[in-house]
């Protein structure tokens, strides 16, 4: 990691701690209910976005996404479960976890997500990486990953086929701290084909968008902002991601869809912004 990076990701660290403060210091009521009821009580989110490229065949496939778990220092595993039950109610098509499984200690990565083993969905589940995986053992966690029966896919793709007509799915590196790298993980396909491509950093959407290439960005990362002002305005955002806190943007020729997340970094808490489960129905254009 660069000293770059390093100054980088102790500022936003500071940053947060500062909002956390300032959130318990407006009143111990608010900083007790993000803390215990807020950051336990996850939303489901749905939206329909419609795809270029999409064949008939994919009309109404849906995925649900969740990042950013960030499975420990909080070991919140009966989160966790619900998640992954609310997720198998559902019934999507196909999972998409958009990086950030740990915050700073992968060693025990396998037993924190082992609940993601029973996610259910016929098209498979699949993950990219986020900046706090890189920092703390990619290795361990793509490792653990793929032993969960969960495809990790870094700089890289695969075609999901229906009725002859194809649909890319692909996962890019973390753009803070590692090599995204586009072309390759569209190599093989069809020019035709629709595109969803796992990003953890919501902003990389610009780098994306200046391809040329029209697909769907699934990113995470930014915790919707984590503690929000009234109107839902972030306090504080990190790196990589505050140009596109949360929600379904247009970037170019790419459709971007940022989650809030589901676990905390720094702060323990959320307020304003509780944690998320996106149900994305694909239409096509």
């Amino acid at each position: 990691m660069s000293v770059a990076a390093t100054s980088t990701r102790r500022s936003f660290v500071g940053r947060m701690f500062q909002a956390g403060a300032a959130l318990a210091t407006t009143g111990g009521g608010a900083f007790g209910y993000g803390s215990l009821v807020e950051r336990h009580r996850p939303v489901i989110e749905r939206v329909t976005i419609p795809l270029p490229g999409l064949g008939p065949a994919w009309q109404g496939f849906r995925i649900v996404q969740i990042s950013d778990l960030h499975l420990e220092p909080l070991r919140d595993s009966e989160l966790l479960q619900r998640v992954v039950q609310t997720i198998n109610v559902l019934k999507p098509d196909l999972v998409a976890l958009t990086g950030d499984y740990v915050t700073s200690d992968a060693s025990d990565v396998a037993r924190l997500s082992a609940p993601l083993a029973a996610l259910n969905s016929p098209a498979g589940v699949f993950a990219c990486a986020g900046n706090h995986d890189l920092w703390s053992g990619v290795a361990k966690v793509s490792r653990a990953l793929n032993e969960h029966g969960i495809t990790y896919l870094n700089n890289a793709g695969q075609a999901l086929s229906l009725r002859n007509e194809t649909l890319w799915i692909a996962g890019l590196d973390s753009a803070w701290g590692g090599r995204p790298r586009l072309t390759a993980a569209l190599k093989g396909r069809p020019l035709d084909a629709a595109a969803v491509v796992l990003m953890h950093e919501p902003d990389y959407a610009d780098s994306i968008a200046s391809a040329g290439v029209p697909l769907l960005q699934l990113s995470g990362h930014t915790h919707g902002g984590q503690v929000c002002m009234p109107g839902g305005r972030p306090m504080r955002l990190p790196a990589w991601g505050r140009k596109y806190p949360k929600g379904l943007f247009r970037v170019g020729d790419v459709r971007l869809y940022v989650n809030r997340g589901i676990g905390c970094t720094n702060v323990p808490l959320r307020f304003g912004c509780p944690p998320e489960i996106t149900e994305i129905t694909l239409s096509c254009v």
